[in-house]
């Protein structure tokens, strides 16, 4: 640690580490709370994100719950893409396609988005950024953490700052969390992942649909196609790390080899080109329930490890445990409790929300590393519109959902 007496210190009532969804959506919820707000960015805004760039549902509620306005702000901005409709392929190459209907399986305008995080990580930050009582460190790694009685340490930029609260928001290799929450990778609740941007794929569907192809070799991991504007589409592959280090795969050369030789997938690609490279990145997955706070600090988005078990998806879980974060600092400063015991506060809100969903996808992931019973799902589903309506109105039925993990549903499939 520098020498505190040499430098001078800047006093901060939160200070929030990481400004993607979870870090953004946080000082989003305390932009008018008149607390000093900090927050602390390794880079400069926009940047790039390694990611599926595929945005849920729970990003529209998210952003409802930190403001009336911004969902209204979402649907004009232009840099994504509506989708409405999702094929999967099944490893026996069986085929399921379902076009989900506005306001008969959802209750929104689209059953999800795909937008690049250079421009979707930016529109969040902007919605906070002029704030009279917030600060914004681009360029500024936090370094160093350290928790003491009455504040929270942090070094960033050659700078000392002391914060009443401190918010993880640094996303899956997150300092604080390692510091103060002592988390460790657990590679059977890990995933790794890698994705490129590629143009050029043949046969692109005008419904915009999202694609999954669930490989036999990589069970329970899939192979994605998410349309984007302009014609391009972010291409990625994802499986358990304990899988992969089990059977020493390299991710990287995975990908292309499907690509090229995958009876659905081949010549789809023969012709296409990938846009810088393809790219690396890790996914710590809810499927674990951990501690997400302690005396002085909060865990969100990534940090927290709130990743959905079965999609990978996690831009809606960050936004979501971001919103909560920010309600729960305002009730911190109001009591001026910020100890341990309180800020289990929330973790109950976080969990209350996530926890159901994540349980019933962990079981879901175990199933879907069956093969038998994924083959058996698909082409069943795929040949009746009865149960394809209903699979449809699983996104947002919860109960209807639940069918999936139990057995009853499966024993119906083979007799019908």
């Amino acid at each position: 640690m520098q020498d505190t007496h040499s430098t001078a210190v800047q006093e901060l009532d939160v200070a929030i580490v990481g400004a993607g969804p979870a870090g953004a959506c946080t000082a989003i919820g305390l932009r008018h709370s008149g607390l000093r707000v900090g927050v602390f960015d390794k880079a400069k805004f926009p940047r790039d994100k390694i990611c599926g760039d595929a945005l849920s549902i729970k990003v529209t509620e998210a952003l409802k719950k930190l403001s009336p306005e911004l969902p209204e702000k979402f649907e004009r901005f232009s840099q994504k893409l509506c989708a409405n409709a999702v094929k999967i392929v099944s490893p026996s190459y069986d085929c399921l396609e379902l076009v989900f209907k506005p306001k008969k399986h959802f209750s929104g305008s689209a059953l999800g988005y795909v937008s690049r995080r250079i421009d979707f990580d930016n529109f969040l930050v902007e919605q906070f950024c002029g704030a009279p009582n917030l600060s914004f460190y681009e360029n500024t790694p936090v370094e160093a953490v350290e928790r003491h009685r009455e504040y929270v340490e942090l070094h960033a930029g050659k700078r000392i700052f002391r914060a009443k609260m401190v918010v993880a928001a640094d996303g899956a290799h997150s300092l604080i969390a390692k510091r103060l929450a002592n988390f460790k990778l657990d590679e059977h609740h890990y995933s790794a992942a890698v994705r490129a941007y590629i143009k050029g794929i043949a046969d692109p569907r005008p419904e915009n649909y999202v694609e999954f192809y669930l490989l036999k070799e990589l069970r329970p991991g899939y192979l994605w196609i998410f349309p984007l504007p302009n014609g391009i589409a972010n291409v990625g592959l994802g499986v358990l790390s304990a899988v992969l280090h089990k059977k020493r795969i390299n991710l990287r050369e995975k990908l292309i080899e499907i690509l090229s030789s995958h009876p659905q997938l081949a010549a789809r690609f023969r012709h296409a080109t990938i846009i810088d490279g393809v790219k690396g990145f890790g996914l710590p997955l809810g499927s674990k329930r951990m501690n997400i706070s302690g005396e002085r600090f909060l865990l969100t988005g990534d940090a927290a490890s709130l990743i959905d078990p079965l999609t990978g998806e996690g831009i809606g879980e960050a936004m979501l445990s971001g919103a909560f974060a920010a309600e729960h600092i305002r009730k911190c400063f109001d009591a001026q409790n910020f100890s341990a015991e309180f800020n289990k506060q929330y973790d109950e809100a976080v969990y209350n929300r996530l926890s159901p969903s994540f349980r019933l996808h962990y079981v879901l992931q175990k199933i879907a590393a069956t093969p038998f019973l994924v083959n058996l799902l698909v082409r069943k589903v795929g040949r009746s519109e009865f149960l394809k309506d209903t699979v449809a109105s699983m996104v947002e039925n919860f109960e209807l959902r639940k069918k999936l993990s139990q057995p009853s549903f499966y024993l119906r499939l083979l007799l019908e």
